[in-house]
C-alpha cells in the first residue's frame, strides 16, 4: 500500500493523474440533508446557516466538524458561501436573492425546495438589460473575513480547498432570470438578447473569478466555475451545433481567464466544471476550452454518459468527482447495496488517479444519515490503492 498522504497531498495527486493512498473524498449538501447528518454524527445544529441562492436547493458549506468525523478531503470556500448573498424574505412571503429572482419554499416528499415565481426578465428587452440590478462584484461585503479565513484553513488543516467564487452560472443563471421555456425559444428565435444577456452573465461570472483568485488563489486546489445544467438523464438541452453556436463561446471566455489568472498564482490549481445529465456530446468541447474537473458523475443518465464510458473517453484528459447514486441507491439502498456501488464506481473511475468519490448530487433529506455514513466507510474500505478488481 502507498504511504499515507494528507488530504491535500492525496487530492493533489489524484487531480494530477496519478494513483494515491487512496480514493478522495469530497461531499456536497442541502440544509435539510445537513441538519440531519449533523444530529446523526452527535454534533451541534445552529440556529441558522447561510444557505445559497442561485438555485433551486438550499445549499450549505459543509463545516470542518463534520468533514473531521467523515474523514474527508475536500473542504468548501467561497464568497458569502455558498454562490451568492443569503435569501432575504420578502413581505408578500417570498424569497429573494441577489439577482432579484422570487422564490417560493415548497414542501416535497424529499425536502423543502425554492421554486421560482415570475422570471424578473420574461418579458425584458435587450435595452432593459442596461439597466437591470446586476450582482456587484465589487462589493466588499462579498469578500468580507474570506482571505483571512482561507488561509487559516490552509495554514492549520491539512484539507483541500476548493473554491466557487461565481453566481450561478451563464446558461443556467439565464434559465432563472429569463423562465426555461423562454431562454430555449430565444436560443433560436431571439439570438439578439441571449446574446445580450449571455454577454453580461459572463462579464458577471468573470469578475467574480478575477476578484477571488486575486485574494486566495494561491491557497485553492480547485476552483469550481459557476455550475450549469447543460443536460436532462436522457439528452442535451440543445443540439452541438447550438451549443458552438450560442453557449461555447462564453465558457471559453471564463475558463480562459481563469486558467490564466490562476496560472500567474497557483498553476497546480485544476477547473472544475459542474453539469447534470447526459452531457457526453458536450464534453470534448469544454474539456479543449479548459475544463479539467467533471462532476456531478451520475450513474442513472443515459448510457453513453455513464461513469464508465466518460472514464474511457476521457479520464486521460479529466478528473471526476461524484459518482455514488442520489437517485435510488443513497436514499433507499441497504449498507450492502451501498457499498456494492461503491466498489463498482472505483474499480471503474479510480484506476490511475482522477477520482474524488462523492454523491452524484447534492446529499438530499432524502438521503438517510447512516447512508452518507456508510458510503464513506465503503470507500476508505474499498479505495485504498492499489485498486482491487
Amino acid at each position: 500500500m502507498t504511504k499515507a498522504m494528507t488530504s491535500r497531498q492525496r487530492v493533489q495527486v489524484a487531480l494530477d493523474h496519478r494513483e494515491p493512498d487512496r480514493v478522495p473524498l469530497g461531499i456536497w449538501s442541502t440544509l435539510d440533508g445537513y441538519k440531519r447528518l449533523r444530529s446523526y454524527l452527535g454534533l451541534p445544529i445552529a440556529e441558522q446557516y447561510p444557505v445559497g441562492s442561485t438555485t433551486w436547493s438550499r445549499d450549505v458549506p459543509v463545516e470542518f466538524d463534520v468533514i473531521d468525523k467523515l474523514g474527508l478531503d475536500v473542504i468548501r470556500v467561497c464568497g458569502r458561501c455558498p454562490g451568492g448573498k443569503s435569501l432575504e424574505k420578502t413581505p408578500d412571503g417570498l424569497w429573494i436573492d441577489e439577482w432579484s429572482v422570487k422564490r417560493k419554499l415548497v414542501e416535497h416528499p424529499s425536502g423543502t425546495y425554492l421554486e421560482i415565481v415570475n422570471p424578473p426578465l420574461k418579458d425584458a428587452t435587450v435595452d432593459d438589460l442596461a439597466d437591470y440590478p446586476w450582482p456587484d462584484p465589487s462589493d466588499p461585503a462579498v469578500w468580507e473575513g474570506l482571505e483571512e479565513r482561507v488561509k487559516r484553513l490552509y495554514d492549520e488543516t491539512d484539507l483541500a480547498i476548493l473554491a466557487q467564487f461565481g453566481r450561478g452560472g451563464i446558461f443556467e443563471q439565464a434559465k432563472y432570470l429569463r423562465g426555461y421555456d423562454t431562454i430555449m425559444y430565444d436560443m433560436a428565435a431571439n439570438p439578439e438578447f441571449v446574446i445580450a444577456l449571455f454577454d453580461k452573465l459572463t462579464e458577471v461570472e468573470m469578475k467574480f473569478n478575477e476578484i477571488g483568485i486575486g485574494l486566495i488563489g494561491q491557497y485553492i486546489n480547485i476552483l469550481r466555475l459557476s455550475p450549469e445544467d447543460l443536460a436532462t438523464g436522457d439528452s442535451t438541452f440543445v443540439s452541438p451545433k447550438m451549443f458552438e453556436r450560442m453557449l461555447r463561446p462564453y465558457y471559453k471566455r471564463s475558463f480562459s481567464l481563469a486558467r490564466k489568472l490562476l496560472k500567474e498564482k497557483n498553476p497546480q490549481a485544476r477547473l472544475q466544471f459542474h453539469s447534470c445529465g447526459a452531457v457526453y456530446p458536450l464534453l470534448n468541447a469544454l474539456i479543449e476550452d479548459g475544463m479539467e474537473i467533471f462532476d456531478p458523475l451520475q450513474p442513472r443518465v443515459a448510457e453513453g454518459s455513464r461513469p464508465a464510458r466518460l472514464k474511457q473517453a476521457f479520464g486521460d484528459r479529466i478528473a471526476f468527482w461524484g459518482g455514488i447514486d442520489v437517485q435510488v441507491t443513497l436514499p433507499r439502498g441497504t449498507k450492502e447495496e451501498i457499498a456494492k456501488e461503491v466498489r463498482t464506481r472505483i474499480a471503474e473511475v479510480a484506476p490511475g488517479g482522477g477520482y474524488i468519490l462523492s454523491s452524484s448530487h447534492r446529499i438530499q433529506p432524502d438521503i438517510p444519515p447512516e447512508n452518507v455514513v456508510a458510503m464513506y466507510e465503503a470507500a476508505k474500505e474499498h479505495g485504498e490503492y492499489p485498486i482491487k478488481a
